[in-house]
């Protein structure tokens, strides 16, 4: 190979390296090994154990931490870095997963508690940093398709450790935990994430297709860091979300807890592999949906919220009449037991609305404004109003005198309550404007996209 050449493929190397494509997926692998991990454990129910009650109670430090910290890590990252924020959340997964292990095994309930708040405090610095980079980074065209990619391999990591999970425990048609084994191999799998995380790119090192690059975000004091989430919390179109982003984590307190309730061991695991195949099939369709460019942009975010108000409507319902029967009978569903299909049914059918809002709730983010440093402030304004949700939704499932017919029933009622401003907000999605400036690589300046009606920027 001649030195020409030699220095064609490095800089080929380089550009993918900085690359929004690269960025996506170095995201989704970070995501599958923390959050992925997580979810996997959640899929089945009580993280694994026997009984949802005491990790419950654990999530509800998880995620009472999680409303003070996500703010205060999107000031941090917008002040210092977000990569840096980035690798803060991935230390603290691995500790509640062994905390788990240590429960099924020797029953210690105190590493728990510590699990719980490692987790909290890494969660929230993930998911604010996760959000900004995975929206922020791509270019406006490929926005959908760059999120889905992050989503997609969340879910192929949940898949893999889900495959584990039915592996190790096939054989189990009891009642109960899960095999031990299970929790080594996820915790080794959750050890990845922080080398993974030194691969992703700092703001002014990304270079798009296109040639624009996101602006850098402000150094800012914690003062007037926090001025500016009131001041992003305060948009009309963002305060319009709230309601919803309060509602579209409660249900799964729920559907953990109807999963422990009713299944066997090995039909959790199960149940937990189908949902994960589902996520991946519905983020990559719903990503492609809101990017499918024949359709203005208005009309995705519409049609995308008509999609999402019917489904979940559809599956609050079904949910409420099988648990009122449940309820009564108290039945327990193993892979070969009379009514397995249709009970684990409506536990999958929920999962499809809610992956499809988890793209569709970022997307909008980013309709709503492309700057990095704004958008770390939404979507710590979405995960704290998420893990409140979580805080109250995990604090009612962990006690036993709420049933599960309640709990069901308040999550229904709070979808629907949420829909008047949600359907406002999604209708003040407009077409690209370019009315804002950024700089390409060379520094020349190049029009880039923006966004909303009634946006006051911040």
């Amino acid at each position: 190979m001649s030195q020409a050449e030699s220095a064609s493929v490095k800089t080929k190397l380089h550009t993918f390296y900085r690359s929004p494509l690269f960025n996506a997926i170095i995201l989704g692998l970070v995501s599958f090994t923390q959050p992925g991990i997580w979810s996997a454990l959640a899929g089945l129910g009580a993280g694994g154990l026997a009984t949802p009650f005491f990790v419950n109670a654990a999530n509800v430090i998880t995620f009472a931490i999680m409303i003070v910290l996500s703010p205060i890590f999107a000031i941090v990252g917008n002040r210092w870095s977000l990569k840096w924020v980035l690798v803060i959340g991935t230390i603290g997964y691995a500790p509640y997963s062994a905390s788990l292990y240590t429960n099924s095994v020797y029953g210690t309930q105190w590493f728990m508690l510590f699990g719980a708040a490692t987790c909290g405090i890494s969660a929230a610095a993930l998911w604010v940093s996760e959000a900004a980079i995975g929206v922020g980074y791509p270019e406006e065209n490929r926005k959908g398709v760059y999120i889905a990619i992050w989503f997609g391999l969340n879910k192929i990591g949940t898949i893999i450790a889900s495959s584990i999970e039915l592996a190790l425990n096939l054989g189990n048609d009891q009642q109960g935990s899960i095999s031990s084994e299970t929790y080594l191999i996820l915790i080794a799998l959750q050890c990845l994430g922080l080398p993974l995380a030194l691969l992703i790119s700092p703001v002014d090192k990304l270079i798009r297709s296109d040639g624009t690059k996101p602006a850098k975000p402000e150094r800012t004091t914690f003062a007037e860091g926090f001025r500016r989430f009131w001041r992003i919390m305060k948009r009309p179109e963002i305060a319009a979300l709230i309601p919803i982003f309060l509602t579209s984590q409660w249900a799964q307190t729920y559907e953990g807890n109807y999963l422990t309730t009713y299944f066997t061991v090995r039909s959790r695991a199960l149940a937990s592999f189908i949902i994960t195949l589902l996520g991946l099939v519905i983020n990559i369709l719903f990503g492609w949906f809101l990017d499918y460019d024949r359709l203005s942009r208005a009309t995705r975010a519409r049609a995308g919220w008509i999609i999402l108000v019917i489904t979940y409507t559809a599956t609050y319902i079904y949910n409420l009449v099988l648990e009122a029967e449940y309820e009564k009978t108290s039945p327990v569903f193993d892979i070969e037991t009379p009514g397995f299909a249709r009970a684990v049914a409506v536990y999958c059918i929920f999962f499809v609305p809610y992956n499809a809002f988890a793209v569709w709730g970022y997307w909008i983010l980013g309709c709503f404004d492309h700057k990095i440093e704004n958008l770390t402030f939404s979507a710590a304004v979405l995960r704290s109003s998420e893990s409140l949700a979580s805080t109250i939704s995990y604090a009612l499932g962990a006690s036993k005198s709420v049933s599960l017919l309640k709990n069901i029933l308040v999550a229904s009622i709070l979808f629907w309550a949420a829909i008047p401003t949600t359907t406002w907000s999604a209708w003040q999605v407009e077409e690209y404007k370019e009315d804002e400036v950024s700089e390409d690589v060379s520094g020349s300046p190049q029009l880039v996209h923006v966004t909303v009606k009634g946006s006051s920027g911040v």
